[in-house]
């Protein structure tokens, strides 16, 4: 049975992850919080740990928009508020999926062949989840250190964030693109 234009369904939130893409995001999600807790909590500078799950959330959604954004957002949020000993359980999970979804959205903005625009992308992107996760933390009653500690720390995240973008948005883009599924309109 053919449908309309006007018959036809909005695309649900996981319309744009197909069954093999969504294994591959899961997969991204889950090597990157493995990465992140593992090798790179070795790394440190001044005590401060890159966040390769936010880089993966950000290079997402600026490949494949707001939708992809939310659910890798969520999902890696998550799974970082899990392992995270003392956090707000939910907490990052809403901050990445505001970032993802921020990302995803103002996208189009940015010039599309430009190598930059991922790496800018990323570091505001890091610069606004880290100061927004100290900010609502303080809201939800956690300790607060300082200003000067919070602006530091923001400042390496940035850093870090930046300098881990050229080695992963060229993988992330590989992987998007060979389990990008093909759209298919009924008339």
């Amino acid at each position: 049975m053919a449908m309309t234009a006007n018959e036809a369904r909005s695309p649900g939130l996981l319309s744009d992850l197909g069954l093999g893409r969504g294994v591959a995001m899961a997969a991204l999600v889950l090597v990157a919080v493995a990465l992140q807790s593992t090798l790179l909590a070795r790394v440190t500078l001044l005590g401060v740990i890159p966040q390769l799950v936010l880089v993966v959330v950000v290079c997402l959604a600026f490949l494949d928009g707001e939708r992809v954004g939310v659910v890798v957002g969520f999902a890696g949020g998550l799974l970082q508020d899990l392992l995270l000993p003392q956090s707000i359980i939910g907490l990052t999970a809403l901050v990445y999926t505001l970032i993802g979804y921020g990302v995803g959205s103002l996208r189009h903005f940015a010039p599309s062949e430009s190598v930059w625009s991922p790496v800018f992308a990323v570091a505001i992107a890091s610069a606004i989840a880290e100061l927004s996760y100290a900010m609502l933390a303080i809201i939800l009653g956690q300790e607060w250190v300082s200003l000067s500690f919070t602006a530091r720390v923001t400042g390496l995240v940035v850093l870090y964030d930046t300098l881990l973008t050229p080695f992963a948005f060229p993988l992330l883009r590989r992987v998007s693109a060979r389990f990008r599924p093909e759209k298919v309109y009924r008339w």
